[in-house]
């Protein structure tokens, strides 16, 4: 029993410390932005908060940045928005379609298209800069919010995650469906979606996440300052500053929200996941 309470008090200890790791920054990033920027320069970040937190946040949000002042952060708030939201909703999308086609139709070729398709996570956006550009710049993209969505979308990854669930389903459901006479479509809206929420879900706020923290692709597909998004932006600003640090927080605030909504979806749908493996 005593072995017992000190292995639970160890990993109760091991806990808090990761968390305690994860969150002082992000404590550290909210009180900096209540500080003036003479005290961030003179004394560094603290967790004391100061008083001048809402002049910092309405100076960033009436702040025109940039080499023209063409942008504002609440300009550069909605072009993350469109621009991580059309990732998450692209890649939540074409996930399941993907997966509903490899394992509902089972095609011959339907694992190797499967690999295939799992394969391109070795080949992060990142790798594959120069040749993206240029596709990119062909098709008339360059400057626009589809530019920056497509490149980025992760269908690998979401087909993943739809797949494993899809294998779950047992048989009888896909012939109890036969025998009902529905089709591939009825059977996807009635049977499949209501099923998928939860992982559909998960999908969603990871792609959304990565969306929204992307920076070497729009920094190269945007050159007019009306595209930039929030994480450009903070460059813009000076993160050594109490509007920058207000702009950081701005650009916490949004993926926080959302994963404290989908939290209960996002945490039962890695658990179903980890299971099927």
């Amino acid at each position: 029993m005593h072995r017992s309470l000190t292995q639970r008090l160890f990993a109760h200890a091991v806990l808090l410390a990761g968390v305690l790791f994860l969150i002082v920054p992000v404590l550290l990033v909210f009180a900096a932005s209540t500080q003036p920027t003479s005290v961030l320069v003179a004394e560094g970040l603290s967790l004391v908060p100061g008083r001048h937190g809402l002049e910092n946040f309405r100076t960033i949000l009436t702040l025109q940045a940039g080499f023209t002042d063409q942008i504002i952060a609440t300009d550069m708030l909605r072009n993350s928005m469109i621009v991580a939201t059309g990732i998450g909703v692209a890649t939540t999308g074409l996930s399941l379609l993907a997966a509903y086609g490899l394992v509902m139709f089972r095609l011959p070729p339907a694992g190797a298209f499967f690999w295939i398709t799992l394969a391109t996570l070795l080949l992060p956006l990142e790798s594959r800069f120069i040749t993206t550009f240029q596709i990119t710049s062909y098709l008339g993209l360059i400057n626009t919010h589809t530019g920056m969505i497509l490149p980025a979308v992760m269908v690998a990854l979401g087909t993943l995650f739809f797949r494993q669930l899809f294998l779950s389903f047992p048989g009888e459901y896909i012939e109890a469906a036969r025998l009902d006479g529905a089709g591939p479509v009825r059977f996807f809206v009635d049977f499949i979606l209501p099923l998928s929420r939860e992982r559909g879900g998960a999908v969603f706020v990871v792609s959304f996440m990565i969306g929204w923290n992307q920076y070497l692709w729009p920094l190269m597909i945007s050159t007019d300052e009306r595209h930039y998004t929030l994480v450009r932006g903070i460059r813009l600003i000076g993160q050594e500053s109490g509007p920058g640090m207000a702009l950081v927080v701005l650009t916490i605030l949004p993926p926080l929200l959302l994963v404290i909504l989908f939290q209960r979806w996002f945490l039962r749908a890695l658990e179903e996941t980890r299971d099927a493996f």
